[in-house]
């Protein structure tokens, strides 16, 4: 593989060039309640947006045809099987954090700020969603009647749908509160609303979405997946396929099938299928991608946009991954990590940076290895991870943290780590090289974004650590070194079940009573 080119761009969920993806990587690097009644104005205005999108005509040239694309799927769900299953229970979403750009998907009557308290997302709450998933600055979440609703930033096709707005003036006064007054925010990218799907066979269900920092996913229950959006190359350039650089409306993605989980990094795509294999594709050069590429490649922006099968991997039965790596769960319970090691988040430790320089260094592992740290513990169930840090989540409860020490993330007291563990440089404690249980955190579920992590425990409330400066996880101060419990009276008498976590801000999820389940 080409040596990777020194760059000072900030990896993580969630990178761009445009003068919200500045902001937010700055922000990387610095860094019920008694539940409502809410207006019957939310579900109007989805389904006023959803009509007014319909049929829209793609801005952006190249982009696959309509007709091409239904023909395409239709060929494909002819005779194959279900291979996954919708979920179907409804949430009631909570969200906190930054809405520069919409992300909280709370509307334009909610002007652009920081939320500091976990509040229902009416929106979503009463659209009878089914799961969610979080990019950098926009999200995606599916419904119980087979809908895809997209919100937050879109300037490189990540919402699937046009929302061109002629802007109009308003005051900026700075201010963080979490008033409602003054919204700001373009109203067809801060309202969660349907992308049209009407290019695609009339008979697909959508099972699973998934969120990269500017492209959007989805699963069927056949196994085939839709995308659309981009991808970002290190240097900046667009790219979704070898052809087409940004994808604004859903289109059949090639080479992959028998597809029945995704999972998404900041800039690539894990695909497990229903015979134990996992494909993998989009930005390659960090490892994260599995597999190796030829030294004569002249675009490594276009590198790696092919799904193509991880040859190493075999009988997997999960996947999960961070900013710039990844990792399969084998059906054995050993578990594999490749991708982006500077701060051996990827769990080999000898593959890392060395003690002088770690946080320079870069240290590419392009093949799938064991992750030996978590051999002979518990089985692992989850495994996640942000910029440099991972999270794993073992069956019996344990919650396991491994990564950089800087910016809190890894949720551990840095001076009660056993030395042994722990790789020095210059400034001090570098990273954590060894899977470490985080005490007092009875883990049920975790998310990770850049520099911030989730934890919802086995009692079904909520932790979070690493940065806050946008109030991304709910504490005080501008950031928390230990897993904290969120304690704000919104989420007192939650029982939750779902935590999510993009570029600096945070969505919380509890099943919905009963009587909104159908």
């Amino acid at each position: 593989m080409a040596p990777r080119k020194p760059t000072t761009t900030t990896r993580g969920h969630k990178g761009a060039t445009s003068k919200r993806a500045r902001e937010r990587d700055a922000g990387m690097l610095e860094g019920r309640s008694k539940r409502q009644k809410t207006s019957a104005t939310a579900e109007r205005l989805i389904q006023t947006q959803a009509q007014a999108q319909a049929h829209t005509a793609s801005a952006v040239p190249r982009v696959s045809h309509r007709s091409q694309t239904a023909a395409a799927g239709q060929r494909a769900t002819q005779t194959l099987p279900v291979l996954s299953q919708r979920p179907t229970r409804s949430l009631i979403v909570y969200v906190f954090g930054a809405n520069s750009g919409g992300e909280l998907g709370l509307g334009p009557s909610v002007k652009s700020g920081n939320i500091g308290r976990p509040r229902v997302n009416p929106y979503l709450s009463e659209s009878g969603v089914v799961q969610i998933s979080l990019g950098a600055m926009h999200g995606v979440a599916l419904t119980q009647d087979n809908r895809i609703l997209t919100w937050g930033v879109n300037d490189h096709g990540a919402l699937g749908r046009d929302t061109a707005w002629e802007e109009k003036l308003v005051d900026a006064d700075g201010d963080d509160s979490d008033s409602d007054d003054g919204g700001d925010l373009n109203p067809k990218e801060s309202t969660p609303t349907p992308v049209d799907m009407g290019a695609l066979p009339p008979d697909t269900v959508f099972t699973q979405v998934a969120a990269t920092d500017n492209a959007t996913f989805a699963l069927t229950s056949t196994g085939l997946v839709y995308g659309w959006g981009s991808f970002r190359s290190e240097d900046g350039k667009l790219s979704f396929t070898p052809t087409v650089e940004v994808q604004s409306r859903p289109a059949l993605i090639p080479s992959v099938k028998d597809v029945i989980k995704l999972c998404c990094g900041s800039n690539h795509v894990l695909a497990l299928t229903a015979d134990g294999f996992v494909y993998t594709w989009g930005r390659g050069t960090d490892g994260q991608l599995g597999r190796r590429f030829s030294s004569r490649i002249v675009d490594w922006s276009k590198a790696g946009l092919v799904p193509h099968k991880v040859a190493e991997l075999r009988d997997i039965v999960d996947i999960g991954s961070g900013s710039n790596h990844s990792f399969a769960i084998e059906r054995s319970g050993l578990v594999y990590g490749w991708g982006f090691n500077n701060a051996g988040q990827v769990g080999a430790l000898d593959k890392a940076g060395d003690h002088e320089s770690a946080h320079e260094h870069t240290i590419v592992i392009s093949v799938p290895t064991l992750v030996k740290g978590l051999v002979g513990l518990p089985r692992t169930k989850q495994v996640t991870g942000g910029n440099f840090h991972t999270l794993a989540v073992t069956e019996d409860g344990r919650c396991l943290s491994w990564g950089r020490l800087y910016s809190c993330a890894t949720g551990l007291k840095v001076d009660t780590l056993p030395p042994q563990s722990v790789v020095r440089d210059s400034r001090g404690p570098s990273f954590l090289g060894v899977p470490t249980t985080i005490p007092g955190l009875p883990a049920a579920f975790v998310a990770a974004a850049s520099e911030h992590s989730l934890a919802v425990t086995t009692d079904q409330n909520v932790y979070t650590w690493g940065l806050n400066l946008t109030k991304q996880i709910a504490q005080k101060g501008e950031e928390i070194e230990v897993a904290t419990q969120v304690t704000h009276a919104s989420v007192a008498d939650l029982r939750l079940v779902w935590a999510g976590a993009g570029a600096q801000y945070s969505m919380l999820a509890e099943f919905a009573a009963p009587e909104y389940n159908g």
